[in-house]
């Protein structure tokens, strides 16, 4: 469950620095305003991982904050299966690239296994069950 939490965490972030330029203060506020209560540490992490990880552009300007170039306006987190996307069925770990797909993170939930996967294409992230 703290995966999907994270997840949607990054959703936010994203959605609300694409407009314009946020600092971190505006940014805690506006995850504040969800219930969403974090350290400014953890938020240095998040935009890390926005940046490294899911490879979308973050600027950063001294004075104004953060600003991210989300192509997609909308929240888009998409549940599929593997076969769809090309994943192998056993042995996936977090960091498992393809040309079109990188693995983010892995859980169980209910003996279900799942991965979140960043689509490098459509810029989604999806939740895969495996």
């Amino acid at each position: 469950m703290a995966f999907s939490e994270g997840i949607s965490r990054l959703q936010l972030i994203i959605d609300f620095i694409s407009s314009d330029y946020k600092n971190k203060k505006e940014i805690m506020a506006h995850l504040r305003s969800y219930n969403i209560v974090i350290s400014y540490r953890t938020l240095e992490r998040d935009l890390k991982q926005i940046d490294e990880v899911l490879y979308l552009e973050l600027e950063y300007k001294k004075n104004y904050g953060y600003k991210c170039e989300n192509t997609s306006k909308e929240s888009s987190i998409i549940t599929s299966s593997p076969n769809n996307y090309k994943l192998p069925t056993n042995g996936i770990k977090i960091g498992f690239e393809t040309n079109t797909l990188k693995v983010i993170n892995l859980f169980e939930y209910n003996g279900i296994n799942y991965c979140n996967c960043f689509d490098k294409i459509n810029n989604e992230i999806l939740l895969i069950s495996y």
